[in-house]
């Protein structure tokens, strides 16, 4: 038989084998097409069924290609997790120094020893050694403190909420 004519009399039966697949017209007729290319490439004289051939090598082209397209999704899926990723971890960094940048502006505005005294608290040191450092009463670290806390969120407020 000649190929010609085989592709006429199965060309809509294997593009409907697809269909049942893939679910899609237009891939169906590329896969339909693939399916006559490997029959062109083999000796199709030999073959005792061709109906059972052209059935087996739809299903296979098909599965192929919806095991090809669920890679290719999650290759895509995996670069845009990527991407996103990588958007948060800027705007984060980018907030941090917005912040770091705040912080210091306001510690700027603040008198001397308030500036002092919540850098020595933040660094970590208790109010008996932050005492020590200012030379003041260790009674009256905790009361500076808070006003110097509370003069420091009043900047704060006052700039960028």
């Amino acid at each position: 038989m000649e190929f010609e004519k085989l592709f006429k009399e199965y060309y809509v039966y294997v593009v409907k084998q697809v269909m049942k697949i893939v679910k899609d017209q237009t891939i169906a007729e590329d896969l339909s097409q693939e399916v006559f290319m490997q029959l062109y490439k083999t000796n199709w004289n030999e073959i005792e069924n061709i109906t059972s051939w052209f059935n087996k090598s739809a299903i296979y082209v098909s599965y192929n290609y919806l095991r090809s397209e669920k890679r290719h999704k999650a290759r895509i899926e995996k670069v845009g997790n990527f991407i996103e990723e990588d958007i948060e971890m800027v705007d984060e960094q980018y907030i941090r120094k917005e912040e770091i940048e705040n912080v210091r502006t306001v510690m700027e505005k603040l008198k001397e020893q308030d500036k002092k005294l919540l850098l020595l608290r933040y660094s970590g040191l208790k109010y008996k050694e932050i005492a020590e450092i200012l030379q003041i009463e260790t009674a009256n670290v905790g009361t500076m403190l808070v006003r110097a806390q509370r003069k420091f969120r009043d900047v704060y407020k006052e700039n960028w909420r």
